[in-house]
């Protein structure tokens, strides 16, 4: 695979999330990138095993849902809870790998 070529495809992304406008588009095409520096990151390797597409697409489709990493929102004396990191349920199945 050659590197600057993403793992992940918009058709892709799109077809799993079931989105059938084009009105997200420059919105998936931005986060395959963002996504896939921060797999390769957290796992720490250079090459992104096809097994990780279903994690990268729930990512893209927490960042197109939810707001920034909000978490809580209240109204009464306005409260909000970020998140820093994505939820468990996204990063599960994603392998971290140690490199001496």
């Amino acid at each position: 695979m050659n590197e600057s070529e993403p793992i992940l495809s918009k058709k892709e992304v799109k077809t799993a999330l079931n989105i059938k406008s084009d009105n997200k588009d420059g919105q998936i095409e931005a986060w395959i990138p963002i996504v896939e520096d921060f797999v390769k990151g957290y796992c720490n390797i250079e090459e992104i095993p096809d097994e990780y597409k279903l994690n990268m697409i729930k990512m893209i489709e927490y960042n197109l849902v939810n707001k920034s990493g909000v978490t809580s929102e209240s109204l009464s004396r306005y409260s909000v809870s970020y998140l820093n990191d994505y939820p468990v349920s996204v990063l599960k199945g994603l392998r971290r790998r140690l490199r001496w």
